[in-house]
């Protein structure tokens, strides 16, 4: 005579499953809020390196032809930059916001940089001045944690404390400059 042993049917119960499932979406929500700044940082220095390759074509530009490129918009005190401006003060908007009428766009630098988040809100993004023998080029209001803290950092919009930081030093504002734009 055999016996058989008759064995449970084995398997999740619906509940295992959505607890399993409660602990994945969790994991995931905590694992997506600690690299939120991560991400903030990365693109920060995106900004940044933006920053360093556009001087540097700019700088280029300025050795082969004598003067810096001139802003593609707005007159000589105002900055020009593309998305929406900020209200009131000398912001001009235009896509092409460094003018390439001697072929600075392609010739010195592939595509003129825009934010890598937020170049559609206003007063937001890259701006750039320049009268021909001094030049101030922004990224505008965009900085998100790598703040500049003081007059010391590389990319602080003011070297000292006066002309148009008198009031203090902008934080979420990274800048370059050549002398005589340092103060716009």
């Amino acid at each position: 005579m055999k016996f058989y042993i008759k064995t449970k049917d084995r398997g999740f119960t619906l509940l295992e499953l959505m607890v399993v499932i409660a602990i994945i979406g969790i994991l995931a929500t905590i694992g997506y809020a600690s690299f939120g700044e991560a991400r903030q940082q990365a693109r920060d220095k995106v900004r940044m390196a933006s920053l360093k390759e556009l001087q540097l074509s700019i700088e280029l530009f300025r050795a082969q032809t004598g003067n810096y490129p001139t802003q593609g918009c707005g007159g000589i005190n105002t900055f020009a930059g593309p998305g929406p401006v900020p209200g009131g003060g000398g912001f001009a908007s235009c896509d092409n916001y460094i003018n390439d009428i001697n072929g600075f766009v392609p010739d010195f630098i592939a595509a003129l940089p825009r934010d890598p988040n937020r170049e559609n809100e206003p007063g937001v993004g890259f701006y750039y001045q320049s009268n021909g023998t001094s030049y101030k080029l922004m990224v505008h209001q965009a900085v998100e944690v790598l703040v500049v803290s003081g007059t010391e950092n590389e990319f602080a919009r003011c070297p000292a404390l006066t002309g148009s930081c008198a009031s203090g030093i902008p934080t979420n504002t990274y800048a370059v400059y050549s002398l005589g734009g340092q103060d716009w």
